[in-house]
């Protein structure tokens, strides 16, 4: 990368981390005070409903704000199109899922699902309202703002949960949360980046940002599917209360599988872009971005597998130990994507859209014959069978990397062997730790010096295995903080 890209990429990766690291723990501690008020079946009526809406956000875009990001020429005339494209496909899903709620209380067998989905499925309008300011922030590198966006989303939608179920609105107050946080992402972009163009719909320019469009939001709606058919097989086949255990695990993984995602994709995408002509350089922005996901992810989730005994209990209440072997079974999965994910970057930014759709069905593919056998060990098998075909999934998909820039498997694994060494140093000595004082300490006091113990471990581990990454880092780090 240029010294100008990669600064702006570190300052955009440092906000937008923070951010949402900070918006993480809002929302988990939120859940936390619910998890005490609420039925375990709420928490899985609710992310059924998510689910169903997710589908409906992905659509809404039509991949409009990614064409905008990615798009070399862009005028006036193609934010008005993607502007009025998006806000009439938003409208269009959000009356098409409100009126199709019964049917999708069918498909979970669960009648809690079609009775908040209308009220959740609104909240694809302020989807179509903001995607236009928000493409343009990315675009324009201005992450500063779009990470107060997101931490004031988080903060009006944790609060509101906390509110509402401390106050026994029951499974209603999970969706006036959700609700919430849909209006100030939609909402607030407006403020920061109003629209500056005409609002005159073109439909020559509306046809070249579909061109690009369809097929990215193709490839997101399949490999959405296939990344949440165990809630729907979970919800359909096992029940209501089974998926409130899988889905409370699942989101305290979130952070290092979808948020760090996310972070990384908003950031690095419009990077990636600007190099599909120079393909040495977006190689090794690629090894970069995958050798700084996985320092990240890897010690996160050993260090959910390591703490979910007691840390479950301490955060959701002892009614809630069922999630604890759940969340130690799905940790390879939130390892693995987390680190696979950039992959996707790669085919868009290369205009390979039809390949990122292709791959998406494969892997959905993969993902129901690997369902379909874990569903007779129960939830536990479901856990298991994500984790194992996130493994299979992983390679496939640097193997698609290597044909499109020549990013070898061997360059693949040593990009992950900094994180993998530091993370089995972690591992060592907080298992120590764990054998000699958890029966003896508090676990207000116990957690805290497993979290201190395992931070300092990997940090040695790191310098000692890869000395030339820890410096990296540690200048990278000190950079981001100068910023700030």
């Amino acid at each position: 990368m240029s010294e100008d890209l990669r600064e702006a990429t570190v300052r955009g990766l440092s906000w937008t981390g923070m951010a949402q690291v900070v918006g993480y723990l809002i929302q988990i501690s939120a859940l936390g005070v619910a998890a005490r008020h609420l039925e375990t079946g709420a928490f899985g009526a609710e992310i059924a409903a998510a689910t169903v809406v997710g589908t409906g956000t992905i659509a809404a875009d039509l991949g409009l704000g990614r064409a905008l990001v990615q798009r070399r020429d862009l005028t006036p005339a193609h934010l008005a199109a993607a502007f009025w494209l998006g806000l009439v496909a938003a409208s269009g899903l959000a009356i098409l899922l409100s009126s199709s709620a019964s049917l999708w209380g069918e498909v979970f067998r669960n009648r809690q699902v079609a009775g908040v989905l209308p009220t959740m499925a609104y909240g694809l309008l302020f989807t179509g309202v903001g995607s236009v300011p928000r493409a343009q922030l990315e675009r324009s590198f201005k992450f500063d703002k779009l990470a107060l966006i997101d931490l004031a989303s988080a903060i009006c939608s944790g609060g509101i949960l906390i509110l509402l179920s401390v106050s026994g609105y029951g499974l209603w107050s999970l969706v006036w949360g959700f609700v919430v946080r849909s209006c100030v992402s939609g909402v607030v972009p407006w403020v920061v980046a109003p629209f500056p163009a005409s609002f005159r719909f073109n439909l020559k320019e509306g046809r070249e940002l579909l061109g690009f469009g369809w097929k990215w939001v193709g490839a997101r709606l399949v490999g959405y599917g296939q990344q949440n058919l165990d809630y729907v097989m979970i919800g359909r086949y096992l029940g209501d209360e089974a998926l409130g255990y899988y889905s409370l695990a699942y989101r305290l993984i979130a952070f290092p599988q979808m948020r760090l995602v996310q972070v990384v994709s908003r950031v690095t995408f419009p990077a990636f872009a600007s190099l599909q002509l120079d393909l040495d350089r977006l190689r090794s922005a690629y090894r970069t971005t995958i050798t700084y996901i996985a320092l990240v992810a890897f010690p996160a989730m050993v260090g959910f597998s390591l703490l979910a005994d007691p840390g479950i209990i301490l955060l959701y209440g002892s009614g809630m130990t069922k999630s604890i072997v759940l969340l130690q079974l799905l940790v390879p999965a939130g390892a693995l994507r987390s680190v696979a994910a950039p992959a996707g970057l790669i085919y868009s930014a290369l205009g390979r859209t039809g390949l990122a759709l292709n791959w998406n069905i494969f892997a959905a593919c993969v993902m129901v014959g690997a369902l379909v056998l874990g569903l007779k060990g129960g939830v536990e098998g479901v856990a298991l069978a994500v984790s194992l075909s996130a493994i299979l999934l992983a390679l496939v998909s640097q193997f698609l990397v290597q044909r499109l820039v020549g990013f070898t498997m061997g360059e693949f694994f040593r990009s992950l062997a900094p994180a993998i060494g530091g993370s089995l140093g972690m591992l060592v000595c907080v298992i120590t730790f764990k054998w000699i004082f958890l029966p003896n300490l508090p676990i207000w006091l116990f957690l805290p010096c497993c979290v201190l113990i395992g931070m300092s471990a990997y940090v040695a581990s790191i310098r000692f295995l890869g000395r030339g990454i820890f410096y990296e880092a540690t200048g990278l780090l000190q950079a981001a903080l100068r910023r700030h």
